[in-house]
Formats: structure tokens, sequence, C-alpha cells
């Protein structure tokens, strides 16, 4: 997607393709120019088969755990189409959300679900939830992408939890698509993750603006060498546009 608006406002996107993309409806309303390259796919897991069956065993043993979280979008996406296959009414387990959009998608499907207000992320999730502090002998599992972070396990572990990984997607880096953003000069580069900005390797322009969802992954940014960054309030639509907005003054 591209958009031809306001000229010297350039703004390069990387995150993954997506069918309704509210952040790129913002940028296209308010006649920023963008250029969309989605450096990055999600590819649902169907292989190998030892695989699949995890992921299959998981949802039919899906009663047994007391607390299940979601960690983005995708999981909640891909999740809901296991549950729905094997259980046509959800059993007692407690829903969780890394983020209100993840929260969004979970209610529509008719799930009760608690997300954090404040931080729309990880850490948010840890220190907002009073349900997720003291876990002895609670079982959690966790839906979300094959290698993410070990953040958000590794403290419910210390918090007496037990805790299962579902995996139920690859994040791939496209190369022709990675090649093509390296080589945009763009004023503002608008980075969802970590995964991506790390991708797109060390600033090649020093004075390009860097708009992130977190200080985490500012953090990142600086080791990568930029100068110049935009930390969002969370990863929503409006508050990256709104960080976009400050980031080219």
């Amino acid at each position: 997607m591209v958009a031809k608006l306001a000229v010297g406002a350039d703004v390069l996107v990387v995150r993954p393709l997506r069918e309704q993309d509210a952040f790129l409806q913002l940028l296209t309303a308010a006649n920023i120019s963008f250029r969309y390259k989605p450096i990055m796919r999600i590819v649902p897991i169907t292989e190998p088969l030892a695989a699949v069956e995890r992921i299959r065993d998981l949802i039919l043993q899906f009663a047994q755990f007391d607390k299940a979280i979601f960690i983005s979008a995708n999981a909640a996406e891909l999740a809901i189409q296991w549950l729905d296959e094997y259980w046509p009414m959800l059993p007692e387990v407690q829903l969780f959300a890394v983020g209100q959009q993840t929260g969004m998608m979970l209610k529509e499907y008719g799930a009760e679900v608690l997300s954090p207000q404040g931080q729309q992320n990880t850490e948010g999730l840890l220190k907002e939830m009073p349900q997720l502090q003291n876990l002895a002998d609670k079982s959690v599992i966790i839906f979300r992408g094959a290698g993410g972070r070990a953040t958000l396990a590794d403290t419910l572990t210390s918090r007496g939890a037990m805790v299962t990984y579902c995996d139920l997607y690859r994040r791939v880096i496209d190369p022709v698509s990675l090649v093509q953003a390296r080589a945009e000069d763009c004023r503002c580069l608008v980075a969802h993750s970590g995964e991506l900005l790390q991708a797109m390797g060390p600033i090649s322009n020093k004075a390009t603006m860097l708009v992130v969802p977190s200080e985490r992954v500012a953090e990142i940014g600086h080791d990568l060498g930029y100068k110049h960054l935009v930390v969002a309030e969370s990863a929503l639509p409006e508050s990256m546009f709104r960080a976009v907005q400050q980031a080219l003054g």
C-alpha cells in the first residue's frame, strides 16, 4: 500500500500485512504520505505433523488449565479457530489478553477476557493483573508465536505457576521486502516490535525518526544507533498514530 499525499512527510511502516489496518487508515486520513513494506509474514503452524498434533492435544486439554494468556491478535485469531472446533462452549478457564486489540477479538468471539488498561504489553499484564500475582499450583497456557520472549513465562513461573506454551504460528522475514525496506530513505520509521526493528538492522540515515510502541523496543533502537525516537503510549493504532504526528512535528 502506498499513499502519495503530503510531500516530505514520508513514513515507512514495516509490520506484517493486515487485511484492514486501522493504523494505515489513520495515516491516509491525515494526508501523511507513507510507504508500506511488510518485511514479516505470520504463518500458521501446519507442519510438521508433530507440531500440529501438539496444538490439538493442548486444545483438547484446555479445560485442565486454570488460566490462558493470548499474546497477540494473531494468537487469538488462530486459537479461536482451534477452540471453536473442539469446544462448542468454552470451559471455565480465566482468559487474559496482552493488549486491548487482542482482548476485543476474544470478546467478539463471546469470551470474557481481562487485559491491562495501562501498558498494552507483557510488562503491563504482569504488573496490572492481580489475578496473575499469586499463582501457586496454578496451570497457565500461553498462546503465542514460536520463539517469542520468555519474560512472561519466566515471571509466571517465579510466581508459582506451571506454564505451558502453545505455539500457533511462526514469524517469517521476507528477504525481498526486507531489502526493499532497507533501501528506503524515510523521515520516520515505524516499528511495532523489536523483532521488526532488529531485522531492519542499524540505522543508515542518522536523521531518521523512529516510532516504537514501548520502552523495551526503544532500547533496541538505541542499540541500533537511532538518536531520534518517539515512544507511543501503546501499540494501539491511535497511540502509534499520535506518536507519528509527534515525530513529524
